[in-house]
């Protein structure tokens, strides 16, 4: 992630392709979606994935916990150039972006 990225990732200006919604979903379930997400977001060249994991009770769900273990294991791994928890504007601790390499 360049600087001039990482200043508009920070500011919220981010153009998202596609947007998951894991929050009501157990960890199986949830991971499954993520993966499945990232992948078609990859095969259709997207280049940024909001990923909605939710905050949880007290900010530790268990979502938003493993969500950067999920997105380090295969399959998925080699599709990600980087993630970032996102702005306030587009869920803050409860969300991240996703950037899918090119």
């Amino acid at each position: 992630l360049n600087v001039n990225q990482d200043k508009r990732t920070r500011r919220g200006r981010v153009e998202i392709d596609a947007t998951i919604d894991l929050h009501d979903l157990t960890q199986m379930p949830a991971r499954a979606a993520l993966v499945k997400a990232i992948i078609r977001a990859s095969n259709r060249n997207f280049k940024c994935v909001l990923v909605i994991t939710g905050k949880g009770k007290r900010g530790e769900g268990v979502l938003r916990r493993n969500f950067p273990e999920w997105i380090s294991q295969a399959p998925i791994r080699p599709l990600v150039a980087t993630y970032a928890p996102a702005h306030i504007k587009h869920g803050g601790s409860g969300a991240w972006y996703v950037f899918l390499k090119s």
